[in-house]
């Protein structure tokens, strides 16, 4: 599960498969599956109850698979329905669902940053931490920036006098690496 490309559609639709075959999963779906289902469980009360709405009452299977004799997705009631039942407008109710499907991912991100060891900084998608030369004259300290390739990557247990809280303070953020 990579950490920028959590699409919370995906695990949303397999929630049910999730549950259904929990004995039979692969290891890298109990991984994936723990992490949507401790994310979930981070969520309010109205946004698990959306999504739950939407992906998880649905009862409209998708993909079928022979080798594990589970539908492995569903496809998930159109906004329209739900917005009936919520009464409110179709905009209002799609805004509410993808707020909620944030919201879970925003949760399975801070689950994965948690659970890895190792994870680089960085400012965007694009600028991560290469490395950083610290001035003891003038107590500044200078931080170097690069590609992904150049990134400099940490573990948990080699935080630097508190380096780690400075940089998030900077705007950096924890990126895990696999």
């Amino acid at each position: 599960m990579q950490y920028d490309d959590i699409r919370p559609v995906y695990y949303l639709r397999k929630w049910q498969y999730y549950e259904a075959a929990r004995h039979e999963l692969s290891v890298t779906e109990q991984e994936q599956a723990k992490v949507f289902f401790n994310a979930l469980k981070q969520l309010n009360e109205k946004e698990r109850q959306i999504l739950s709405d939407v992906y998880y009452c649905s009862r409209k299977p998708c993909t079928f698979k022979e080798k594990t004799g589970y539908y492995h997705s569903l496809i998930p009631v159109k906004d329209e329905v739900l917005a009936k039942k919520y009464a409110v407008t179709i905009d209002r109710f799609s805004n509410m669902r993808r707020l909620a499907q944030m919201s879970l991912k925003k949760e399975m991100q801070n689950i994965l940053s948690k659970i890895t060891s190792s994870f680089m900084f960085r400012i965007n998608t694009n600028l991560h931490l290469v490395d950083f030369i610290n001035q003891n004259t003038t107590n500044e300290t200078q931080y170097i920036l690069g590609t992904k390739q150049d990134g400099k990557v940490f573990n948990q247990n080699e935080d630097i006098h508190g380096l780690f809280f400075d940089l998030m303070l900077l705007g950096f953020e924890k990126v895990p690496v696999k």
